[in-house]
């Protein structure tokens, strides 16, 4: 299981990162249509700040091997559109989900609260019986004790923060590909 035990002081908040979400290169499509993104996402440095502890839960996945297995498959495939078109799929957060839940079951010790903050945008209702946020609607969240705040969401700096951890991202990725999930427990 990939995790690493991190320090408070090494996860880094920037009130900017919720910018990110949109800019004049880049609009994600969750931005101002999801109760887990900003601009409805909270700030949560200081909330975070009260957990005692912190584990970097990531999945890396080898996106060299990944583009050259599907040009095989796929000859008249560009790389570009194989790697978009991996960004598009829910391959990588599943497997991160997996992680998490995976640690989170296996953890040995007890504890009172757990905070759990995802990759990318809350998908808990997208399934059987919703199709997606109800937040355009305007009806209030359908799970609000579970909604799913990404790291990026909340005002961390995750590339900054794995970098503190001896990451070595690309950016863009050429070789690998990180996802990442942060669990605070107290």
């Amino acid at each position: 299981m990939p995790f690493i035990e991190t320090k408070f002081r090494d996860i880094i908040f920037d009130t900017k990162v919720r910018s990110y979400c949109v800019n004049s290169n880049f609009k994600c499509p969750s931005y101002a249509h999801s109760w887990a993104c900003p601009p409805e996402a909270p700030y949560l440095e200081k909330k975070i700040s009260k957990f005692q502890r912190f584990f970097l839960i990531y999945v890396k996945f080898d996106l060299e091997k990944y583009v050259k297995e599907i040009q095989v498959k796929h000859p008249k495939k560009s790389e570009k559109s194989i790697r978009n078109a991996l960004y598009m799929k829910n391959l990588l957060r599943d497997d991160l989900e997996e992680e998490i839940l995976r640690f989170i079951m296996d953890y040995p010790e007890k504890y009172e609260d757990k905070l759990i903050l995802w990759d990318g945008f809350c998908r808990l209702c997208y399934n059987e019986k919703s199709v997606g946020c109800t937040y355009d609607s305007g009806k209030p969240c359908c799970y609000p004790n579970k909604i799913r705040y990404s790291m990026e969401a909340v005002g961390i700096d995750v590339n900054k923060s794995v970098s503190l951890l001896n990451f070595n991202l690309e950016w863009p990725p050429i070789k690998f590909l990180y996802r990442f999930g942060l669990i605070c427990l107290k």
